[in-house]
């Protein structure tokens, strides 16, 4: 999948603070945002994989039944960044 140099630092800086979450008890709203962001840049694009696609909106709605649980939500932020390295490997 190409992108545009902006769009592939920002996809990497929200990866980067998904792999490493702070430690703050409003991590959900500081990181749906972001997650929100993913989907946006993934759908302006629209050729990224089906299996990479179905992973996120998967761990999207988990992100979602997170909500007011810290810990939990921090878990589920490693997992998504860890569908977002498959993004690196797409061609």
């Amino acid at each position: 999948m190409k992108m545009n140099n902006t769009d592939t630092v920002r996809m990497a800086e929200i990866k980067l603070y998904f792999l490493d979450p702070p430690y703050t008890f409003k991590i959900h709203s500081y990181a749906a945002p972001q997650l929100e962001e993913v989907f946006t840049i993934l759908e302006k694009y629209g050729t990224c994989s089906a299996s990479i696609m179905d992973s996120l909106l998967v761990l999207k709605n988990s992100f979602a039944e997170a909500e007011g649980n810290a810990d939990k939500t921090r878990r589920v932020m490693k997992d998504i960044a860890g569908v977002m390295n498959g993004l690196n490997r797409m061609k």
